[in-house]
């Protein structure tokens, strides 16, 4: 380009921003990417893992919106293109002193009990994962499932943290079997949720069910209903299926304050639901002397004592504010309709009649005697809303639809209450009419879709 008077400007070389990180043993590398930016990492040399994922040897992993680490054990070069909000590498003088030896040696002793498990045809280790929020929970249940399926174990993994879905979207309960790799780089961490596209990582299929709300403590009851309808399901796979019976079940709960009775009733429903015999409490010396204390004396369906472990809080655990939560929960759900950098989807646009649908509201409280669904006319207060499709009939009552499973989701893009039409998004074609929709509390509409 030129400018009279000045000539020719001479083009800027572009700066690059791939760099190599070299990790000794039992090092981490830990980064965090803004939302809205991304980076490519790819391992040059040796072996590394993200949250107990082994990645493959020059593979570019992209990653997005993300606060993790990558861990070695013998030693790694790491390429990286792109920028981080912060990174450092953690060393550690020797790879004894790395906290996440707690976990092998955790994974090491459920091998041991699984393989048993397998000798004498029994249930392998239920282990429940419980501690205050942001103590890193969900990291020690995805690493101990990702352990599990290298060895070539078929663990049951349960999600009872509305907060956050597991192979699904916000608000929900789930559980499914973990019989091949996790995806890495997936928004949840997990993998990627039932679509219609195909996957690089195989997808794996849930049984989900539709809470609605972003927290176990605003309605306890319902919570502990779908915990057992859960626990129902898990306990026929596991009685069915001798490979994943000895594989055992691993469970993610919802964070808990240490003064919170609620909080510690509910985990001690998902533990007597679930028959866990190994609770897992994660940065809390209370919270492990309050479980323990309850459970000294209990025995789980099966006979056998329940055991307390306390692990403590990973240096690399950090905080995650509302608005990198939110983006994650809108990067959950765009990939759902939308697919990601890997898969693109074409998710299908219907125009119905307000009267061909049956949409239920979820009401803000629920009162002994009452099914907390009230039936909804369609209208513009639904628009940009994800309801749920549920495994019911439109005939059902109220209380069966409340409690079915989910079948999938629509998003609400547009609602004309002049023509009594709404246009929603589906990741699949079908007739909506033949199955009721839930409208839930949460998570909020937060954004549009479809721009």
């Amino acid at each position: 380009m030129s400018i009279p008077g000045l000539g020719q400007i001479p083009a800027q070389p572009a700066a690059s921003c791939t760099r190599t990180i070299t990790l000794r043993p039992a090092w981490e590398w830990r980064f965090e990417v803004p939302p809205g930016r991304s980076l490519v990492l790819k391992v040059l040399s040796g072996t590394a893992e993200k949250d107990g994922v082994e990645l493959a040897p020059r593979n570019a992993y992209t990653l997005s919106g993300t606060k993790s680490k990558i861990l070695t054990w013998h030693g790694c070069e790491l390429e990286v293109e792109g920028r981080c909000d912060d990174d450092f590498v953690a060393e550690y003088a020797t790879p004894a002193a790395n906290p996440a030896n707690a976990h092998v040696n955790l994974h090491a002793r459920l091998g041991e009990m699984r393989a048993a498990a397998a000798r004498e045809g029994r249930e392998g280790p239920r282990v429940l994962i419980a501690g205050p929020p942001n103590s890193g929970k969900t990291t020690v249940a995805r690493t101990l499932t990702s352990y599990a399926t290298r060895q070539g174990y078929q663990p049951i993994a349960v999600n009872a943290d509305p907060k956050e879905g597991m192979l699904s979207l916000p608000g929900t309960l789930s559980a499914g079997v973990f019989a091949t790799i996790m995806d890495p780089e997936a928004a949840d961490g997990w993998g990627s949720t039932p679509t219609s596209g195909p996957s690089v990582v195989p997808v794996k299929l849930p049984l989900v069910y539709y809470y609605g709300r972003s927290s176990s403590s605003d309605e306890p009851d319902f919570h502990r209903e779908l915990v057992s309808r859960l626990a129902g399901s898990v306990s026929g796979r596991l009685s069915e299926d001798r490979d994943v019976r000895s594989s055992g079940v691993i469970v993610d709960t919802m964070g808990i304050s240490e003064k919170s009775k609620v909080g510690l009733d509910l985990i001690a429903h998902v533990v007597d639901e679930l028959s866990v015999n190994i609770v897992v409490v994660v940065g809390s010396t209370r919270i492990h002397t309050e479980l323990a204390k309850r459970f000294a004396s209990e025995r789980t369906s099966l006979g056998e004592p329940i055991l307390v472990v306390h692990l403590d809080r990973s240096e690399g655990v950090v905080e995650r504010d509302e608005g990198f939560m939110e983006h994650t929960r809108e990067q959950t759900i765009k990939e759902y309709f939308f697919g990601d950098a890997r898969r693109t989807l074409s998710p299908q646009i219907q125009q119905v009649d307000f009267d061909s649908l049956v949409i239920y509201k979820m009401s803000d409280y629920s009162e002994y005697g009452q099914e907390g669904l009230a039936r909804e006319e369609p209208s513009s207060l639904m628009q940009h809303w994800t309801l749920a499709v549920m495994h019911a009939s439109t005939k059902d009552a109220p209380e069966t639809v409340r409690a079915a499973s989910v079948m999938g989701f629509v998003y609400v893009s547009d609602v004309d209450e002049e023509r009594r039409k709404i246009k929603v998004l589906a990741p699949v074609g079908g007739r909506l009419g033949d199955r009721p929709l839930v409208w839930g509390k949460w998570p909020e509409p937060f954004m549009n879709l479809l721009g």
